[in-house]
């Protein structure tokens, strides 16, 4: 729908008006309303209806802003709706409806750059406009119902960070910042793991050593992998499994993960070096990607509705049932050399004011493309600010489910 307010100079402010739904064939009904009091807001009354976190009789706002998109979510089944206020454990909240279903049979919400919410070290011609993807830590990220985390570890004056890096042709030269050290990614998931029993996928790859001159990056060989590897064996509550190399994981009901309320993390390692390998470290609860073969192609492009059509077909291509490879959905826009270059001069092309332009439209448009043969399995974004995204994974969760 689409909401204006009537408002001249000198007014005061005192609209109102609602719209209410009722549910067919159920008793439940709930209504949007809209309120101008101080600001203008929208929010939805759960009049005779509830969803996890959201009980009768509650008001969720929703906010609003001219010309911009409100989302509101409802999804589910009687008994198991979800809104937007998912609480952070929404995989236990809802094991009863997901935990028979293997991950290739799920929806999730993936972070992009994951660790890039900080801007610690950089090169001259980097700026905050053009590497940073997220607004929040790994933690919040958790909290906001996050499942699968792009990291992409960096090795910055002999210490493991993640980065966001590119070659720059012109110049001859990397370019590029670090974000989150991989300490503390490593603490923040072993503090949500200690109180909240969910599934979380980590996965490393675009790894780089930037303390090789700024025009000689590598990936790292296999000496610095098995640092990684051994600052990486701090992470609590690793998923291991007593063959790996015989192993799908995408194969694997949730309850195998998170049943009886437990946590799992998966440690999944993409080197760009092909000659490195896990080794021993399968046996600690690493894996290769080909324990977790996943169809990944962005769309490199600025353009919102050109990744959207992009996105669309690659899914209804290649996820032509649910027993197909896993998907994931990579709904992120790329800047484009000018924007990288004037993005801080001000001209609102930075990362953050791309997602901002690109995440409204995954509400609108995704939904409409998912049934029970064809749907994503990671919704990929930047700028992951709330639990929006993970009531969404359950919208396409319930789809999927559908009868």
């Amino acid at each position: 729908m689409y909401v204006e307010w009537d408002q001249f100079e000198g007014s005061e402010r005192g609209d109102s008006g609602e719209v209410t739904y009722r549910l067919a064939g159920t008793p439940h009904v709930f209504q949007i309303q809209a309120r101008a009091t101080d600001d203008c807001m929208l929010q939805v009354l759960f009049e005779n209806l509830s969803a996890a976190g959201n009980p009768k009789g509650s008001v969720l706002p929703l906010g609003w802003m001219h010309n911009r998109s409100t989302v509101f979510i409802l999804a589910g089944t009687e008994g198991h709706f979800v809104s937007n206020q998912l609480p952070t454990n929404w995989m236990q909240m809802n094991r009863d409806v997901l935990s028979a279903r293997s991950l290739r049979h799920l929806c999730i919400p993936g972070a992009h750059d994951a660790g890039m919410s900080q801007y610690n070290g950089h090169t001259f011609l980097a700026k905050p406009c053009n590497t940073l993807t997220q607004v929040t830590s790994i933690y919040g990220q958790l909290e906001r119902g996050v499942r699968y985390f792009d990291l992409r570890p960096v090795i910055s004056s002999g210490e493991f960070w993640t980065g966001h890096y590119s070659h720059i042709e012109i110049f001859g030269s990397w370019q590029g910042a670090n974000g989150q050290s991989i300490a503390s990614i490593i603490d923040d998931v072993n503090r949500y793991t200690e109180y909240f029993g969910e599934l979380i996928i980590l996965r490393l790859s675009h790894d780089l050593n930037t303390d090789v001159g700024n025009s000689s990056y590598r990936p790292f060989n296999q000496e610095e992998w098995n640092g990684l590897f051994k600052n990486l064996l701090r992470v609590h509550r690793r998923f291991i499994v007593d063959d790996p190399r015989r192993i799908d994981l995408t194969a694997l009901p949730l309850d195998t993960f998170i049943g009886q309320g437990n946590s799992a993390v998966i440690l999944l390692i993409d080197p760009s070096d092909p000659e490195v390998r896990v080794g021993e470290y399968a046996n600690h609860g690493f894996y290769s990607t080909w324990n977790f073969n996943t169809f990944d192609s962005y769309s490199n492009t600025a353009d919102p509705s050109v990744m959207m059509a992009d996105q669309l077909d690659k899914l209804e291509q290649k996820r032509k049932s649910p027993d197909d490879s896993y998907f994931l959905l990579s709904w992120t826009l790329t800047q484009n050399a000018l924007q990288a270059a004037t993005c801080s001069l001000g001209t609102a092309n930075s990362i953050l004011d791309l997602a901002s332009q690109a995440n409204p439209l995954i509400y609108r448009h995704l939904l409409p493309k998912c049934s029970r043969r064809t749907y994503p399995n990671i919704l990929y974004l930047d700028q992951i600010s709330s639990p929006t995204v993970a009531a969404l994974a359950m919208a396409v969760n319930t789809v999927s489910a559908a009868d």
